[in-house]
This record gives structure tokens, C-alpha cells and sequence, in this order.
């Protein structure tokens, strides 16, 4: 026997203000702790000739490229990355520059390295700060 009228609660009842606004705060939660994993699992390795490019949660990739030499260094952070100390280096090499430097953990320590790297390779141009 079918009854003669179904009553269902409504799904719009569910969301209450404090439901919109833990949805509103929660959600950017999960991207930001989405994006903190991805920056953990990004890695630069450099060796004589080459770069090695590490990145990837789920999907692992890596990439290599010539080291081919470097021409200046030029390091950029804002207060909160000093006081965190994170930063954005800028490479100028022969052709393209395609690895992604921005936010680097300890820049000046990689900084420091690629001076050494230009001063030991006999590259004399200028090293900007």
C-alpha cells in the first residue's frame, strides 16, 4: 500500500550559520595544508653539471638539467620571510632559468652557493644582492 503523503526533511535545514561558517574556514584549511605537503615534497639538488628537480605527492616527478654556469644571484624576502626565513631567488644562467624558486627554504644559504659556484667556475660578472 503506498502511504499517502512522504514527508523528507529538507537538506538546506542542515546548514546552520555555524555549518557555513566552519565550511567557509575548513575548506581553505585543507588547501593550505595540500599546499604545505606539496612545498615539503619539492626539492632542488644540484651537482656539478646538473640539477635535479624533485616534486610530487602521489605523482612523483623529476627533472634534470644542464648546470651550465650561472651570471648573477639576486635574492628577494619579505619581512615575514626573513623572520621565517624563506625567500625568492633569481637566477640569471645562459638560456632559460625553468625551475621554480620561489619560497625557497634558507635562500641565503643558496645564495651562498651559487656565489661560490660562479667564483670557482671562473664566471667574474657581477653578483647582485
Amino acid at each position: 500500500m503506498k502511504p499517502n503523503y512522504v514527508a523528507k526533511k529538507s537538506a538546506i535545514s542542515a546548514f546552520s550559520l555555524w555549518s557555513l561558517v566552519f565550511f567557509w574556514l575548513i575548506v581553505p584549511l585543507f588547501v593550505q595544508v595540500a599546499k604545505i605537503i606539496a612545498a615539503k615534497c619539492y626539492s632542488i639538488e644540484f651537482y656539478d653539471n646538473k640539477i635535479v628537480v624533485k616534486s610530487g605527492v602521489f605523482n612523483k616527478q623529476e627533472r634534470q638539467s644542464v648546470f651550465g654556469g650561472v651570471y648573477s644571484v639576486s635574492l628577494s624576502q619579505s619581512l615575514m620571510g626573513r623572520i621565517c626565513n624563506y625567500g625568492n631567488i633569481q637566477v640569471d644562467c645562459p638560456g632559460r632559468w625553468d625551475i621554480d624558486t620561489k619560497g625557497i627554504k634558507n635562500p641565503t644559504a643558496l645564495k651562498k652557493y651559487l656565489e661560490t659556484y660562479i667564483t670557482s667556475n671562473g664566471m667574474t660578472n657581477i653578483i647582485h644582492n
